[in-house]
């Protein structure tokens, strides 16, 4: 049996630790570059200061938004409540002026009629709720209307002439006015309450989309960035291990050629031999 050669029995061995050192080479640096990788992989999930700034900016604008919508709409339906209640009222006076206009003289009854209805109205106006709103001037139109109650309440009639209550007439009309004045800039001022709800809506849509836009944004940067990464350690991977294939393939190659020929069994080189 023919024994190889000094030289291609060190060459093999020494190709074979090649092979190990290699392996072990390798696997160092293919955990060096996954640890960098990973770190690196860290940093860019995280947000830059300037865009957390921005995001945090933009959710605190739109959580204010948010809590000024509950006590808009609060103070707009209670406007409309008032709306409906001093219509009200402003019937319940015209009530109160039939109770003793009906010809030229009041008598008794009509006295006692026009308290009794006269109670009722103080007692409507003075069961009007009062809202308000720091972004809003109503003009304060409840509260002055609830200060007319006591003055209301002390409105008297006299037996007598129509002409002798005149000064009664005459406060029923300047209240009445009042009251129309008072549903008028309440219906404005629901209005008003309507349309800034209204504005505080789209400037939410508006931040919101921002929001998005910018979260998106950085998602995909992220991800862009994320996948870069992999490309460029892949690539590296790659890339050492096709050059030690080359260098192993080289190695082996020239073993092989201090391995000295044996002719295939039968052949004439080998009868020969």
């Amino acid at each position: 049996m023919a024994v190889d050669p000094f030289s291609y029995t060190l060459a093999s061995t020494t190709l074979n630790a090649q092979k190990v050192q290699f392996e072990l080479q390798f696997n160092l640096l293919q955990n060096s570059l996954i640890n960098r990788h990973n770190e690196k992989i860290e940093k860019i999930s995280t947000t830059p200061q300037s865009v957390e700034n921005k995001i945090e900016d933009l959710s605190k604008r739109q959580r204010k938004l948010v809590d000024a919508v509950p006590a808009l709409a609060d103070f707009r339906q209670g406007n409309l409540n008032n709306k409906g209640a001093l219509e009200k009222v402003f019937d319940e006076i015209s009530t109160l002026f039939q109770t003793f206009n009906q010809d030229a003289n009041v008598d008794a009854d009509e006295v006692a009629a026009f308290e009794a209805q006269r109670d009722v109205v103080a007692q409507k106006i003075e069961n009007l709720y009062v809202f308000t709103h720091n972004d809003i001037n109503d003009g304060k139109v409840i509260q002055r209307l609830k200060q007319d109650v006591e003055a209301i309440r002390s409105l008297t009639l006299s037996v007598g002439t129509l002409t002798s209550n005149s000064a009664v007439s005459d406060s029923l009309t300047a209240l009445q006015s009042e009251v129309g004045v008072a549903i008028t800039v309440t219906q404005n001022t629901a209005s008003t309450a309507l349309d800034l709800q209204q504005s505080i809506e789209s400037k939410f849509a508006t931040i919101d989309a921002d929001l998005i836009e910018l979260t998106s944004d950085e998602k995909v940067r992220r991800e862009q960035e994320i996948n870069d990464a992999e490309t460029v350690l892949g690539n590296l991977l790659r890339a050492i291990s096709l050059s030690f294939e080359i260098n192993s393939g080289l190695s082996q190659a020239l073993a092989n050629r201090l391995k000295p020929f044996t002719p295939p069994p039968g052949s004439a080189v080998n009868i020969i031999s």
